[in-house]
């Protein structure tokens, strides 16, 4: 199933929208290059991704514009940001190591090489003191100590494959991902006495990125399947499946600020954003939904007519507009079993909202449809 153009219907599986160049009214280059890790940037509605295949970061903001954060490394894998500065992992190339760059500016601060890296990936910290960083190849964790950007080895057996990577506060543990080992098991990493546990069997082969949503739902990525995966707070197996239809899904992201899950596709050049939007079925199904969803014309410019039909069946209609960043911009409660709405491109308190994309979504007790929708100026 292709979620990158037309309707997406599913049951449960949450919609898939691709932020890049094509979201612009006039085409623009897209500047995505094998993009590994994407982190997001409240204070200036951004999103930042690394590129592997390059070594540029990218910033891309909430219309999908795409302009160079970056562009002196070679290759860059893992994101993570601390404050007001963002670390990189590279491997490859004249700058290596782990490379800190000014959030506001791009400007790169500090570089601190790891002479026997092997395969630098994901980064994780626990707050301010400490980065976590992944290497792959070498089956080992280090220890970044943020106060004098020196490092030490925190671990160099055990793991397998060792690549999404996660601080749990509560637990004072890291959450690992390790797929060089059998039933590719997610990983507790005690950071009192470094010792190893098992927290849950995932099975899939190819699991790449970590995060973790504001309910303690932990998600991942399987290039295998080509999906992102869900673990509730108790990581109950199977795990529900939350999107799918990616290409290589890399170090994803959760935004919890936006209720957004971002998504790498490494080998398609493009981030997808999904609205984590209330589920109120959590078997995880990929059901074809019953809800139809029309939107003519589009792109649109002063208005536009969405024509829908719900089931009788289901208790809860409704219909919201999306902004690409996760906000609400208009909502229809109560939208009826079927019908037909026009919406002049205004929010809730009757402002215009600029051109860009935007996302209609339609959701019953148990089903969600979604199209997106392009406003021209």
């Amino acid at each position: 199933m292709n979620l990158r153009g037309g309707m997406i219907t599913v049951l449960c599986v949450m919609p898939v929208l691709p932020l890049t160049a094509l979201a612009q009214r006039t085409p623009i280059q897209n500047l995505l290059n094998n993009p590994e890790s994407v982190v997001y940037d409240p204070p200036r509605c951004r999103y930042l991704v690394s590129n592997w295949g390059d070594g540029n970061i990218i910033a891309i903001d909430s219309l999908g514009n795409q302009t160079p954060f970056n562009t002196e490394m070679d290759q860059a894998a893992g994101l993570h940001i601390v404050g007001d500065v963002i670390y990189a992992a590279s491997t490859e190339g004249s700058i290596t190591g782990i490379v800190s760059f000014d959030l506001a500016t791009g400007t790169r601060i500090v570089t601190m090489d790891i002479p026997e890296k092997v395969l630098l990936n994901d980064i994780t910290s626990d707050g301010s003191e400490h980065l976590y960083v992944t290497d792959c190849d070498a089956n080992r964790i280090y220890c970044v100590r943020l106060s004098d950007m020196t490092y030490s080895i925190l671990i160099d057996s055990g793991l397998g494959y060792p690549n999404g990577i996660l601080f749990d506060e509560i637990g004072n543990r890291l959450l690992v991902l390790n797929g060089g080992l059998a039933s590719r098991p997610l990983l507790a990493l005690d950071l009192a006495d470094t010792s190893l546990s098992l927290v849950v069997e995932t099975g899939f082969n190819a699991i790449d990125g970590l995060s973790v949503d504001n309910d303690g739902f932990t998600y991942f990525s399987s290039w295998s399947t080509d999906k992102v995966y869900r673990y509730d707070s108790e990581f109950t197996n199977p795990p529900d499946i939350i999107s799918e239809g990616h290409s290589n899904p890399a170090d994803i992201f959760v935004n919890t600020i936006d209720n957004i899950l971002a998504v790498p596709n490494f080998n398609g050049n493009t981030v997808d954003l999904i609205p984590l939007l209330p589920q109120s079925t959590p078997s995880g199904g990929a059901m074809t939904s019953e809800i139809s969803l029309t939107t003519q014309p589009n792109p649109f410019r002063n208005e536009i007519t969405l024509e829908y039909q719900i089931p009788s069946c289901e208790t809860v209609r409704k219909l919201n507009i999306f902004g690409l960043d996760g906000r609400l911009i208009r909502t229809f409660p109560d939208a009826g079993e079927f019908g037909e709405l026009t919406w002049t491109g205004r929010d809730e308190n009757g402002n215009t909202v600029p051109s860009g994309v935007y996302i209609v979504v339609v959701m019953s007790s148990d089903e969600i449809s979604a199209r997106q929708i392009l406003k021209l100026d």
